[in-house]
């Protein structure tokens, strides 16, 4: 897929650099006639399939760099990447300027060195769908709004306030831990559930944490704090067999 864009890039008269260092992407595509109306050169040139924090990662990768990102997808990802796109860019939802959050694989560390958690009824299973992914369907980062102008930040657990934050830049790591019901920790090769002090559950590993309720808590994909250098031109481009089609976003 990313050879048959590259072969395409340099058609167009684009030269097109293949980066050693594995902190770069896989390939840099310079030249006056970038595809997809993207004005920046340099263009990083990104193969992802939808998932919403490679996507904001390498965009706040090349805007680091002063690159514009090309998103290379094919097909059958194209639709997802396009919703990952759309404005307002990478989170999950927007209503009246309130968001609501995609998840990070990172779960919230806490201030002793233990995990936040919760506990929350797993859905019924999808086809194909992870026990991570399952779990996660319980547990939404969403804003509310505050009469202190900035949005306070949820977690809600099947569809319950769970935890509250002044604001998206309240929820630190580590984390405070009384702002959560549960926390886990490793002790003895075990995986500990603590209620404050009192331990209420020890468990082989998440999975079997996860089997009696008890999810770790992940960290909401809030775009800005990995967009720090701002946000650079982005466009897409979609593989179908060796056909490519540019697309601005």
């Amino acid at each position: 897929m990313l050879d048959t864009v590259l072969a395409d890039l340099r058609a167009r008269g684009l030269t097109v650099d293949r980066p050693a260092d594995a902190g770069e992407p896989p390939a840099v595509a310079t030249g006056r006639d970038s595809p997809a109306g993207l004005a920046a050169d340099p263009l990083a040139v990104e193969p992802v399939e939808g998932d919403p924090t490679a996507l904001v990662e390498r965009a706040a990768h090349a805007a680091r760099h002063d690159r514009a990102v090309l998103y290379v997808a094919r097909a059958a990802d194209a639709d997802t990447v396009r919703e990952r796109l759309a404005p307002p860019r990478f989170v999950a939802g927007e209503r009246d300027g309130l968001r609501r959050f995609y998840h990070v694989p990172d779960r919230i560390r806490l201030a002793d060195g233990s995990y936040a958690a919760v506990k929350a009824a797993s859905p019924t299973p999808r086809h194909g769908e992870s026990a991570s992914a399952r779990a996660d369907r319980v547990l939404a980062w969403r804003e509310e709004p505050a009469d202190s102008g900035a949005p306070r930040l949820l977690l809600e657990v099947n569809r319950r306030r769970t935890a509250a934050f002044e604001s998206v830049d309240a929820l630190t790591c580590p984390g405070p831990a009384d702002r959560f019901p549960y926390r886990y920790a490793r002790r003895e090769g075990s995986f500990c559930v603590f209620d404050g002090d009192r331990e209420v559950g020890r468990f082989t590993g998440v999975r079997a944490m996860r089997a009696s309720g008890y999810q770790p808590v992940p960290v909401p994909l809030v775009p800005e704090h990995h967009l720090r250098w701002g946000t650079p031109s982005v466009g897409l481009a979609v593989v179908t067999g060796e056909t490519v089609d540019y697309e601005s976003a």
